[in-house]
């Protein structure tokens, strides 16, 4: 009797106990088949990640100064004290080391009273930084057969007195006997034809090949490459100069689009600037020797193209500089020590290019206030500084 009602007892608690094993079995079961999936989508993602890299950050190391050397901190806090201590206004393109190593810093405003200020790729007025530019078109013409340095002018003016006896080398280098003042026209010359008919009108040649500085000779030399291209001077320096080079800042000065930065000019007075008048007839009137505007980055491409050899080749540029003698040559100056300067001066602009004649070294000063002469020797100064200046 106690043992039947033992199992009475004792048979449902095992049956529940068996139950609930079954349970449980199912739902780890049922667990296990949820799980699997996920873990498996993670592992075929991560079968698809290469493992990471780790990226070093490599801070390119300059060489150390030797002894009266300067390491770049040193030479641009010199410069910026130059600047400064000579009331300087504009933008300055400077490197040690070619295009690798161009800097650009900007100084002052370029318009004082709305307080805005000047900007690296602003355009300024070349003045006679332009006359390298014709030099290099005509040299290139030169390379194409076209021309050559012994061509008379008589070719395209002949009504010029003594044009067989000038060239276009004399032309190049201001010894072509012809005079011209800086002649302001009583209003804008619309036209390039208009633009040399002026000149034409206004010069005097003197059969006296002594050297003497001139406008007009890079006027004339515009008017040969119309010539001998049968197109405009803007058309040959689209094709020559701006599309070669991949310039993206350089203009005519009736030709800049309403949102390029161009500045206005200052006159400098005892360290005190005053607004000045930008005269455009005198502009118009400048083909071929000073119309153009650029950015101090467009003009320093112009120039590494040039004394590289990338525009008109090392012979061509040779020939361009007349075997580098020491003088003034188709729009530049070469100096002794393998360096070379052009200067421009117009409308209270001042413009400078200065540097190794590789243009490794170099510097581009454009103002739009401060002191022509004055200013020149800042211009050596700081080309001093980057001779002595280790690469950067």
């Amino acid at each position: 009797m106690n043992k039947r009602r033992w199992l009475l007892v004792a048979l449902p608690i095992l049956l529940g106990l068996i139950g609930l094993g079954v349970w449980g079995s199912q739902q780890l079961g049922r667990g296990a088949q949820q799980e699997t999936p996920k873990t498996i989508k993670v592992q075929q993602a991560a079968s698809k990640i290469k493992p990471a890299t780790k990226k070093k950050h490599v801070t390119k190391q300059q060489p150390k100064p030797k002894p009266g050397q300067y390491t770049e901190a040193q030479a641009i806090k010199q410069i910026d004290a130059l600047i400064k201590s000579h009331h300087i206004m504009g933008t300055l393109l400077l490197t040690t080391n070619g295009p690798a190593g161009v800097r650009v810093r900007t100084y002052g405003y370029a318009d004082d009273a709305n307080q805005v200020r000047n900007s690296a790729n602003e355009v300024y007025p070349l003045a006679s930084l332009q006359k390298a530019v014709t030099g290099a078109i005509i040299q290139k013409l030169i390379n194409q057969g076209k021309l050559s340095m012994t061509t008379p002018l008589s070719q395209f003016y002949p009504n010029i007195p003594y044009a067989n006896q000038i060239t276009m080398r004399q032309l190049l280098d201001h010894r072509s006997g012809i005079r011209m003042a800086e002649l302001t026209p009583k209003t804008i010359l619309p036209t390039e034809t208009a633009r040399l008919n002026y000149t034409l009108q206004h010069l005097r040649s003197t059969n006296n090949h002594a050297y003497s500085y001139s406008n007009a000779n890079f006027t004339l030399l515009a008017g040969v490459i119309r010539k001998v291209t049968h197109k405009s001077y803007q058309t040959a320096l689209k094709n020559d100069i701006i599309r070669p080079l991949g310039l993206k800042h350089t203009y005519e000065y009736n030709d800049i689009p309403g949102n390029v930065l161009n500045p206005l000019s200052y006159r400098l007075t005892n360290g005190s600037g005053q607004g000045g008048i930008i005269s455009k007839p005198l502009q118009s009137a400048e083909l071929g020797c000073g119309s153009l505007y650029m950015s101090v980055g467009d003009y320093y491409k112009f120039m590494y193209g040039l004394q590289s050899g990338q525009l008109v080749g090392q012979a061509g540029l040779r020939s361009l500089a007349d075997n580098f003698q020491y003088k003034y040559s188709a729009g530049i100056y070469y100096q002794a020590g393998q360096v070379i300067r052009v200067g421009g001066n117009d409308n209270n602009f001042h413009t400078y290019y200065m540097g190794s004649r590789n243009a490794k070294v170099a510097l581009v000063l454009f103002e739009n206030q401060g002191v022509f002469g004055g200013d020149n020797q800042v211009a050596y100064k700081i080309r001093d500084i980057l001779l002595k200046t280790v690469p950067f």
